[in-house]
This record gives C-alpha cells, structure tokens and sequence, in this order.
C-alpha cells in the first residue's frame, strides 16, 4: 500500500513538473528566436522624441524574443533636435548579436549533409543563435500566462495585431562576399535574386542557414535584410534595416598545430615524472 502510494505521489509529482515545463516552454525548442509583426503604436509616449508620431506606427517590425517582452531590430527612428527631427530608415540597435549584449559575432561550425564543406550557424548558448523567424501570430492562443502568451501580448499589445492579406518578404540588401543564406532543403535562396518570399503574414515560418566555405577567410561575415510587403493589404509598410554577423576563426598554420602537440606532450611528461616520485 505504501509502494503504491509512493508511486501515485511520484507521478503526481512527474505529472506537476512535466505541466511547469510545458507553461515555460518557448519556440526557442523549435530553433524560433524572432518573430514578425507590425508596430501598433501610433504616438511616442516619452524621450526626446516624446509625443511626435511613431516612425514605425504600420511598419513590419522584426522582433526579438527576449523571454518576457520584445526587442525591435532595425526599426525606424528619429536623430537631431525633437523640434526638427529626422527621421531614418534604422536604429542603433539594428545589430544581431545586439551591441549592448557584447557579445561575439554569431560562430560556425562545420556542416555536414547538404552543408558539407561548409562552416554553418548552429545553436549554441547564446540567445541570438536561434535564428528561425516565424510571424507573431504564432504565439496567438496559447494559455493565460504561458511564455508564449506573455511575449504575444508584452508592451500592450503593440506588436500582436493580424497581419491579414500581408504577404512578407526578406530582401537581402547587401552581404558580405563569401556569405550565403539556405534553409534545410536548398543552399542558397538568394542565388536569383534579392528577395525571398517568407509567406503569409499570419501564418509563416522561416529557419534560415547562414555559412560560408569551408576554406572561407577568418573574418565577419555579415548579411543586412528589410523586411517588404508584398501583399494586397498597403496598411502594412516595409521595415527598417538590420544586420545578422557571424564570425569565422582562423585556422591555426601547421606550425601552431606542432607547437600545441609539443606542449601537450611536455604537459604530459612532467606529470607523469611527478607521479613516479
């Protein structure tokens, strides 16, 4: 009797954990750490720029799940004096990995199927590792006080209207040589063109493969997009820019290799010289 009660308590228990596993649970499982809306907000509510009209008020936004609330990436904004302000096609935080994180470009690692030869992003632990981009409305209906809930209507709502009748596009504005954009079934998107359709508004979902050669000269690497309307609804206008960087490490010269076999090998030595006294 006591056995089965214990069992029946650790199930609870299992039962219990697995729940609180399942209300925190985020797309980051899925590879999804951006998501795509459009900026509600039709007036700045304070700052310098205080009570003028939101440059972003319409726009596609892309937005970084940062657990409890997004960030906006490369939004529109304003520079000089509020009485005379001008307005520009993106922000200081325009940059994945973000420069207040300060952290390294995004690494590579050596691909293999499709992606042999390469060095390919992959995740790791770092936030902005997670590079699939999915439409906001993917966080739509989940329950009261979930993860997924709690993103979808942080800051207000400002970001969780239905993008209906939008058809979202990512142009490629500009790369570094060397660098190329695929997903899990083709290499390169981009190898007709500047502009790859992600799909309908409400419903798409992209999980992009950035890499470069295997051989590819030490260095960063990076690739700037805008995010376009291209669907029958105009009330959606296009979004800022922004830019993804990624870094490739130098591969150490034989010589480098040599040296770190030989210190090794010394490193070896002496411990076992220590342990024979």
């Amino acid at each position: 009797m006591r056995l089965t009660l214990r069992s029946t308590a650790m199930n609870l228990a299992g039962l219990l954990i697995l729940a609180s596993f399942n209300a925190s649970a985020s797309r980051h499982d899925e590879g999804i750490g951006f998501y795509v809306g459009y900026d509600g907000l039709a007036t700045i509510a304070s700052g310098t720029y205080g009570e003028l009209p939101n440059p972003n008020s319409d726009r596609l936004t892309l937005l970084l799940d940062h657990g409890n609330h997004f960030h906006g990436i490369g939004a529109y904004s304003y520079s000089g004096p509020a009485a005379a302000p001008k307005v520009l096609s993106t922000s200081p935080n325009n940059r994945i990995p973000e420069i207040s994180s300060r952290e390294e470009p995004l690494s590579l690692a050596a691909g293999s199927g499709l992606y042999a030869g390469t060095l390919r992003t992959h995740i790791d632990s770092s936030e902005y590792s997670y590079l699939g981009i999915a439409s906001i409305q993917s966080l739509a209906g989940h329950s009261s006080g979930s993860t997924e809930d709690v993103l979808f209507h942080s800051s207000s709502d400002r970001w969780s209207g239905q993008l209906d009748n939008a058809e979202i596009g990512l142009r490629l504005v500009e790369s570094t040589p060397g660098l190329h954009i695929g997903t899990e079934t083709t290499r390169d998107i981009y190898s007709h063109g500047d502009l790859f359709t992600l799909g309908a508004g409400n419903s798409f979902e992209f999980k992009p493969i950035y890499w470069v050669d295997e051989n590819a000269a030490a260095g960063v690497y990076s690739a700037t997009f805008e995010l376009l309307n291209m669907g029958a609804n105009s009330a959606f206008q296009d979004s800022g820019t922004f830019q993804f960087d990624f870094a490739v490490s130098p591969v150490p010269e034989p010589s480098s290799y040599a040296m770190l076999v030989a210190g090794l090998f010394v490193l070896t030595w002496t411990a076992r010289r220590r342990t024979q006294y």
